[in-house]
């Protein structure tokens, strides 16, 4: 694949990134979280942060300057930890993608700082394609999730095989 089509394609260059991309394979598409579930994330930070704002000061008349040196040292420690909550979350966001190529889905979930989990399904073993779109939210923006299963056939006994359902699911 010659040229990137994607803003990620600084991603595609990565040598540490999981299961690149072949040069036989093109990317079809590429899906995230819903940016509203980001954005719902992002609202529950600032108004965290926006009570914490109002108690600093409705506390700093109240207290003297000792107390009040330790409020602020306080409310600062919390903007921190709130900062890096969200950069946690947003880069969990980032690397936790599915990518729909001509050879196979890959879906990547980024489940912390250090953990992830990688899961490839060839496009030969898809059985079945369902999406679910629940409730009047998920209507009107238009998400939900899509369910793509797939037939394997797993040896339990030696000679004795029995099919199974296996599959992953698109947030």
């Amino acid at each position: 694949m010659a040229e990137h089509k994607y803003m990620d394609s600084k991603l595609w260059d990565n040598p540490s990134f999981p299961n690149r991309i072949k040069d036989n394979e093109d990317i079809i598409f590429i899906v995230r979280e819903d940016l509203v579930f980001v954005l719902l994330r992002f609202l529950v930070f600032f108004f965290i942060f926006i009570i914490i704002l109002i108690a600093k000061s409705l506390l700093a008349g109240w207290l003297n300057d000792f107390a009040a040196n330790l409020a602020d040292s306080a409310f600062y420690i919390a903007n921190i930890i709130l900062l890096t909550s969200l950069t946690y979350h947003f880069h969990n966001y980032y690397l936790s993608l599915q990518i729909v190529t001509t050879e196979r889905i890959i879906d990547i979930d980024q489940l912390g700082l250090f953990l992830r989990e990688v899961n490839e399904l060839p496009m030969d073993n898809i059985e079945d394609v369902t999406y679910k779109q629940n409730g009047f939210w998920g209507t009107v923006f238009n998400f939900g999730n899509v369910i793509v299963q797939t037939a394997s056939t797993s040896s339990t006994s030696g000679n004795t095989n029995e099919d199974s359902i296996n599959g992953f699911v698109f947030n």
